[in-house]
């Protein structure tokens, strides 16, 4: 707990807006008819790869991309057959969010192909690549086209999905998606009510997930943590008696400042507070955090 809290509105998602299908669908018709798989062949966008994936297992794959290079989103043509080659963003979403539903373990390995593979050497993937298209599943005499979601990191560190901004770390071309605090998933209404400052420090001990419940207190709000017991030190330095199932891992006390009038905490280093009281007030703090519980 090392920087501050900000107590803002939550925004509605909304799509990102930016694919261009006609343009899309008119490279991936390029494409087939390269390769000589364009005959009654029809083309859809679905926006987001677990549903293509759904509609895949239910129709079936089309038999004439056999012949084809049998590369999945999930495999390198450069590394051994079955070896997960995390070397796009592609490659990455679509081990980590789809090899693993029961869908991906017995459709053929072309079934999902990543748009990055066939752009290596496909003039018209290539520029499917440059549109924001992410994957293509080859259907029963249909194309499923799937465009890139819009992915949101925390900082510069690619492998920490995050976004407080009231839309999904994840957002697929229809709005839709997973929601991350700081690498961790949130339901929706837990996201935003963490997010807005609406939970209390009961509500966020009551919390199964321990990190969850760790992300949530970095989004604690001013008057909550008043109302849970805080107490001003010197220093402008409050002081948290923390329920008993967060000090576990946290430890007795939580100590923060006040950013200005606003809601927005900023936490300190306990190690960095003078606190007289600390081994004063064993029978408070137990009575206290009783009361959190």
């Amino acid at each position: 707990m090392s920087f501050p809290t900000l107590a803002r509105q939550v925004d509605i998602p909304a799509p990102n807006g930016t694919f261009d299908a006609e343009r899309a669908v008119a490279t991936a018709i390029d494409f087939c008819t390269a390769h000589d798989v364009d005959r009654h062949t029809g083309y859809s966008v679905v926006p987001r790869l677990d549903q293509a994936l759904r509609i895949a297992a239910a129709t079936g794959p089309d038999r004439r991309w056999r012949r084809m290079a049998r590369w999945s989103g999930n495999n390198d043509i450069e590394g051994l057959p079955e070896t997960v080659q995390l070397t796009d963003e592609r490659d990455v979403l679509y081990n980590r969010f789809v090899a693993a539903l029961p869908e991906a373990d017995w459709l053929p390995p072309n079934t999902v192909t990543s748009v990055s593979r066939w752009a290596r050497f496909s003039p018209a993937m290539r520029e499917a690549q440059k549109l924001g298209l992410g994957w293509i599943l080859p259907v029963q005499r249909e194309i499923l086209l799937v465009p890139m979601p819009a992915t949101r990191y925390a900082g510069t560190n690619a492998r920490v999905l995050h976004c407080d901004t009231g839309r999904p770390a994840i957002e697929w071309s229809d709005g839709s998606g997973p929601f991350y605090l700081h690498g961790t998933e949130f339901d929706e209404d837990l996201y935003r009510a963490a997010l807005g400052g609406e939970l209390s420090l009961p509500a966020m001990s009551a919390i199964r997930n321990a990190d969850q419940r760790s992300i949530a207190m970095r989004y604690l709000t001013f008057d909550a943590a008043e109302t849970a017991g805080a107490r001003l030190l010197d220093n402008n330095v409050y002081r948290l008696t923390l329920p008993a199932r967060i000090a576990r891992h946290h430890g007795t006390f939580a100590y923060f400042t006040r950013v200005g009038e606003s809601q927005s905490i900023q936490w300190v280093d306990p190690r960095a507070v003078q606190d007289n009281t600390r081994d004063l007030c064993t029978g408070e703090i137990q009575e206290g955090s009783m009361r959190s519980l």
